[in-house]
């Protein structure tokens, strides 16, 4: 008789497969169809395939979720930092969009350049704050905040029962003012040299 051990075997194979990132997808055609209440044929009529409405979907988030970080930087009172406005934006946004934040940032999903024209823009402006902090690497600077409010998001998205005692808007402001604050320090260091 076999002494197979099956249950370490598929607990095994899950591990294997989890070494490779695992798909984050649009809802499928079928579920999309049963929620408008038509048959699936139909959608077939507005996307030919599930990639073009995946598309169309991460087009139409991404454009929400450059407006809304776009006017909070446009609203920031005098003597408050767009900097921190456009941070608790992003965040807001993803704990408020998850499954739309999950498929933009936590697949590999790509959003075409030709579709995310606000994208560049916001991009740059993104940038240019935090070049005031840091103007001899603003672009790593601006991709380590990044990284930084992501994993705000991604956590609070995932992990709902912790207790985090900052708000995400109290957490994101800490991020930056921590960030701008060593940013600065390493400019007026290098200076002194």
């Amino acid at each position: 008789m076999d002494a197979r051990d099956l249950r370490a075997e598929l607990i095994a194979a899950a591990v294997g497969m989890l070494a490779e990132p695992q798909a984050v997808a649009v809802p499928s055609l079928r579920a999309i169809a049963r929620k408008c209440q038509v048959a699936p044929s139909a959608v077939y009529w507005h996307f030919p395939s599930e990639a073009e409405l995946r598309s169309a979907v991460l087009e139409v988030m991404y454009a929400d979720m450059v407006e809304c970080i776009e006017q909070a930087i446009s609203r920031t009172p005098a003597g408050a930092d767009p900097l921190v406005a456009q941070a608790q934006a992003y965040v807001r946004w993803g704990l408020a969009h998850p499954g739309a934040y999950q498929l933009l940032f936590e697949s590999d999903d790509p959003v075409p350049v030709e579709r995310a024209e606000h994208g560049p823009r916001l991009q740059n402006r993104i940038v240019e704050l935090v070049a005031a902090a840091d103007p001899g690497r603003p672009l790593a600077s601006a991709l380590l905040l990044w990284s930084a409010y992501h994993g705000l998001v991604s956590l609070r998205l995932h992990k709902t029962d912790w207790d985090w005692e900052l708000s995400a808007d109290e957490a994101t402001a800490r991020i930056v003012t921590a960030m701008t604050a060593t940013s600065a320090g390493d400019t007026r260091h290098r200076r002194a040299r």
